[in-house]
C-alpha cells in the first residue's frame, strides 16, 4: 500500500507539471500528456526512487530523476509523430519536475523507507 501511495503522489506531481508546461509550450494533446506523465511516473519509479534513492541521497536522486525526465519526455517525439516537443521544452518540464521530486522524495525517504532501528 506504501508505494501505491507514493505512486500516486509521483504521478500526480508529473502529471500537473507536465500539463502547465507542456500544455503552455506545446501543442501536445492533455491525454498524450497523460501518458507522458505515467511513462516518467512508472520509470522513474522504479530507477530513481527504489533503486538510486535507496542507494545514495536526495540529489542525486533527484538529479537522475530528472535526466530520465528529459529523455523520456524528448523520447515521446518519436511516439507521437504529430507532436513537437523541443529539448528546451522537454528541459523545462524536467526541471520543473525535479523541483517537485526534491519534495516528493522526503516523503519517500520517511514513508516508503523508514529508519531502522538500531541502525
Amino acid at each position: 500500500m506504501k508505494h501505491f501511495l507514493a505512486l500516486i503522489i509521483k504521478f500526480a506531481i508529473i502529471a500537473i507539471v507536465l500539463e502547465v508546461v507542456l500544455g503552455y509550450l506545446t501543442d501536445v494533446s492533455p491525454v498524450n500528456i497523460l501518458l507522458i506523465a505515467a511513462a516518467v511516473t512508472a520509470i522513474a519509479y522504479i530507477a530513481g526512487d527504489l533503486f538510486i534513492l535507496d542507494k545514495t541521497n536526495n540529489t542525486i536522486a533527484t538529479l537522475a530523476d530528472a535526466g530520465l525526465a528529459l529523455v523520456i519526455i524528448w523520447a515521446f517525439n518519436w511516439v507521437f509523430r504529430d507532436a513537437v516537443i523541443s529539448f528546451t521544452d522537454a528541459l523545462i518540464a524536467s526541471v520543473a519536475i525535479a523541483a517537485g521530486e526534491w519534495i516528493y522524495h522526503k516523503y519517500v525517504r520517511s514513508a516508503v523507507f523508514p529508519p531502522v532501528e538500531g541502525a
